[in-house]
């Protein structure tokens, strides 16, 4: 199955209602809700003090995560 006539998804900023992102000391995977934006937040593991990715800096629009191609059949 090819998804070559298809338009991709295209995901707005403003539709963005929260996004995960990396500790940068321990790695810890972390859930921000859009209110969080730009704040200083403390990883609940090793208490490194960050700030959460503000996407009013990101150029443009999100572009879609292209999904890989499905594995070839087996005949």
């Amino acid at each position: 199955m090819h998804n070559e006539g298809m338009k991709p998804w295209r995901v707005l900023r403003k539709d963005v209602l929260g996004m995960k992102f990396a500790c940068p000391d321990c790695g810890q995977h972390i859930d921000a809700g859009r209110e969080l934006f730009g704040e200083l937040v403390e990883c609940p593991i090793c208490g490194k003090i960050m700030q959460v990715p503000d996407l009013k800096n990101a150029p443009g629009d999100i572009p879609p995560k292209r999904l890989p191609p499905p594995p070839p059949v087996r005949t």
